[in-house]
């Protein structure tokens, strides 16, 4: 992110900025006007002279040349020059954007007081990021909504022209895409300043603005502070400030929560945790005055917090920088009425500064970036994020008369979650799956089960239609009712005596045929009840075709169906099978003879000979 709060316009000492940086205070966020300072000291490396690299490389981060401020920093650390606190977590950051290990820095960053930020699992795993519309090749920073326009800062110099400067002007940008400048007479006054106006936040009768005091403090920085003006009958009075500002410190980035009558901000003022920290005041509406400004304990660190904002339920989202983070400024949120803030999930937060999350009701908004792939150094990219779950319908129906079947268990496993149910009369189930769990790779796992019936369990292909819903039909085998042993003799068609239905194959094949594989299970658990029966398959046809036909086709057949029950676990050794053709009718109807298509399909059968017990 470019540094452009804290120094001024006009051509200013290089010396005070180098002064600047090397002060006690906590090195600002933002600051201004850096071009200067980057040429000297370039011209004092190229001299040799070495011994301010790391503020070369601080420089040269803010001015998003991050690749040559991460090999200044790289020359430093072997110098052993890397001291100061923001130096540190500069290089830890650069080393995530370029892979490079940089860790060694952890321990002294945590002894600092640097966090490890709470990781959970967020919904913003699912947004959708795009570059805004309005994007120029100077910093873009997307502040907040009013009015259905968005409030921009930037450094563009005009509106057309995008020459970089270090200035942050104000903008406004409405729904055709059409950036207008904010002056004194806009219908949002904002005072023309020639050091820096921004960001600004307006809402109902308010308008907040950060701005940069006129001179500098004892130390050569210029330090911000934030101006409130107030609408009336006749448009908005003149900008009075917070009672909290001091030119000795910077009072920055107002967010003002109207819900609550709430202005969240960021400050770097004295007995805070290190860095800036995030404040909040109550405002008085009725007199306008405002309470004490009070720390947000929950979210302060050692780093800096800043950019705050809040959505409609309350829940509290800032930038900041930890020592497990994605790199640079990462986006957290404290939801409301919790003290355990946690980052929020990439495509969101990248290896880059990210901040200035903004989130309405369609959970759809804005964010601030320096990633790659925009137009300048920081700009705005759009979000959506759709949480529509995915929704996993199976419907049940019996093999034999294709029934919906009812109270059955169903198991749907889904990655690392398991979701059971039971069919109702309609034999139908639905699960609903969570989107943040939802991925194209992941297989879905159905297991059904049913007293009577045969215990099932498949893998499906997630093949969800436009709404996020996919059925599955599955069909369940009834278990066959156990044969008594006094029935089955040597030289029995154990077909009969399981009243199997016909086993069908389609004309001229011998596939198996699903209908069929539901009658041949009924064998296999037969054999399975009676480990020591052994079985001969014979397969017959009728008469028509001729008889070298019919027997070659019956071979293929009983082959086929011998197979399939020994693909079930069935010994080799409990079974045979044979094709006997046309060579054994069980009536009148062979060649030549005249018959009914009934005659002729009951010599179409499959026997199941027992021929040992």
């Amino acid at each position: 992110m470019k540094k452009i709060f804290i120094t001024a316009l006009s051509i200013l000492s290089v010396h005070a900025v180098i002064a600047q940086t090397n002060t006690k205070l906590k090195r600002e966020l933002f600051e201004r006007d850096m071009i200067g300072a980057e040429k000297m000291l370039s011209k004092q490396l190229e001299k040799g002279d070495s011994s301010q690299i790391a503020d070369y490389a601080y420089i040269l981060k803010r001015l998003h040349q991050n690749e040559k401020a991460f090999q200044m920093y790289q020359i430093a650390d072997k110098q052993g020059k890397l001291n100061d606190v923001t130096a540190m977590a500069d290089y830890l950051s650069l080393g995530k954007q370029f892979n490079k290990n940089t860790n060694t820095y952890n321990s002294s960053l945590k002894q600092l007081g640097y966090a490890e930020g709470n990781v959970e699992r967020s919904y913003t795993k699912l947004a959708v990021i795009e570059n805004a519309c309005f994007n120029s090749s100077a910093d873009d920073i997307a502040c907040a909504l009013h009015e259905g326009n968005i409030l921009l800062s930037s450094t563009r110099s005009t509106v057309k022209n995008n020459i970089e400067n270090s200035l942050l002007k104000s903008f406004s940008v409405n729904e055709k895409c059409e950036v207008t400048a904010l002056t004194k007479s806009s219908k949002l006054p904002v005072e023309d300043n020639k050091n820096h106006v921004g960001p600004i936040h307006a809402v109902g009768n308010y308008l907040f603005i950060t701005r940069s005091y006129a001179k500098p403090n004892k130390q050569g920085i210029f330090n911000l502070e934030i101006q409130f003006a107030v609408k009336g009958v006749n448009g908005y009075g003149s900008y009075m400030p917070l009672p909290v500002n001091n030119v000795s410190y910077s009072v920055q980035h107002p967010y003002f929560d109207a819900s609550t009558n709430t202005l969240y901000f960021s400050s770097n003022m004295p007995n805070g945790k290190g860095g800036f920290d995030l404040y909040k005041m109550y405002l008085n509406t009725t007199t306008n005055t405002w309470s004490n400004a009070v720390s947000v304990n929950e979210v302060n660190t050692t780093a800096d917090e800043v950019f705050p904002t809040v959505d409609e339920y309350g829940n509290l989202y800032y930038s900041t920088t930890t020592i497990n983070g994605l790199g640079g400024l990462d986006i957290y949120c404290l939801n409301k009425g919790t003290s355990n803030p946690f980052m929020l999930s990439a495509p969101v937060n990248s290896a880059f500064d990210d901040f200035y999350y903004h989130i309405n009701k369609q959970l759809k908004g804005y964010l601030t970036s320096s990633r790659t792939g925009g137009k300048g150094g920081d700009d705005v990219y759009t979000f959506s994020i759709d949480t529509t779950p995915y929704k996993v319908c199976v419907q049940l129906n019996d093999s034999l008369n294709k029934r919906a079947i009812n109270q059955a268990v169903v198991n749907i496993t889904y990655g690392s979650n398991t979701y059971k149910t039971e069919s109702g009369n309609s034999g139908k189930v639905c699960v609903t799956i969570s989107a943040l769990d939802y991925h194209p790779a992941t297989p879905i796992q159905i297991e059904a089960n049913k007293p009577g019936f045969k215990p099932l369990k498949l893998t499906a292909k997630p093949s969800f239609n436009a709404n996020r819903e996919m059925s599955e039909s599955v069909v369940l085998a009834p278990i066959p009712a156990p044969v008594p042993v006094a029935k089955i003799k040597v030289g029995q068609d154990l077909g009969k005596l399981l009243n199997l239905n016909p086993i069908y194959f389609d004309l001229g094949k011998w596939d198996v045929r699903p209908d069929g594989a539901l009658e041949l299970d009924k064998i296999v658990a037969a054999m399975q009840e009676f480990p020591t029966l052994i079985i001969e398959l014979g397969s017959h046809t009728d008469s028509r075709s001729s008889a070298k036909f019919n027997q070659t086709l019956s071979q293929k057949r009983a082959e086929a169906s011998g197979k399939y029950i020994l693909s079930k676990g069935i010994d080799p050794k409990r079974l045979t099978w044979k094709g006997y053709g046309e060579s054994k009718l069980l009536n009148k109807c062979k060649d030549g003879v005249k018959c009914s298509e009934e005659d002729h399909s009951k010599n179409r059968r499959t026997e199941f000979k027992i021929i040992k017990m």
